[in-house]
């Protein structure tokens, strides 16, 4: 509840700020400790939790970026991007830069979160459901490599409790 507080009166005040220069949309907050991520014109923002200050542009292509969410140690930002054709898993620190790209699936890829102990990054994918199109949850190392499926039932959403 404080969380969506917090969030709420953030994006609220930012919006009221930025009506001036026609800033309308943020969507799909994240948070940790020390920022918020965001998307705005379909790109991967960052600013200060505090709220006030100057939000940084992460990513900046003319592909559609969503899902953003903070790694459990708050240093990278893992996101679904579609610069490639298909939604696909991109990792990218708070700083910006060059992000890693993790999935190469035909079928579109939709980052969910990360496990708790920050190694893996999980997401939302239709692949081998075929001849039906539905989600099941995977995960993929932060660095890259194989990738792992996490339930053999429908799932499209998903978060691990405090204790994994």
């Amino acid at each position: 509840m404080k969380l969506s507080l917090i969030i709420t009166a953030f994006l609220f005040s930012f919006s009221l700020s930025a009506q001036d220069s026609g800033t309308l949309l943020l969507e799909q907050p994240d948070m940790n400790n020390s920022h918020i991520t965001f998307i705005y014109g379909g790109d991967v923002w960052v600013v200060g939790i505090e709220g006030n200050g100057v939000a940084h542009r992460i990513t900046s292509t003319s592909a559609v970026e969503s899902d953003p969410h903070f790694s459990p140690d708050g240093k990278s930002i893992a996101f679904t991007s579609n610069r490639t054709g298909d939604p696909s898993v991109y990792v990218v620190g708070i700083e910006g830069g060059d992000p890693t790209r993790l999935t190469y699936h035909p079928s579109g890829s939709f980052v969910r979160g990360w496990t708790n102990d920050g190694e893996y990054v999980y997401y939302a994918s239709s692949r081998e459901t075929a001849p039906s199109r539905h989600f099941k949850l995977w995960q993929v190392n932060k660095d890259g490599g194989a990738e792992t499926q996490l339930t053999t039932q429908w799932a499209a959403n998903a978060d691990y409790s405090p204790d994994g």
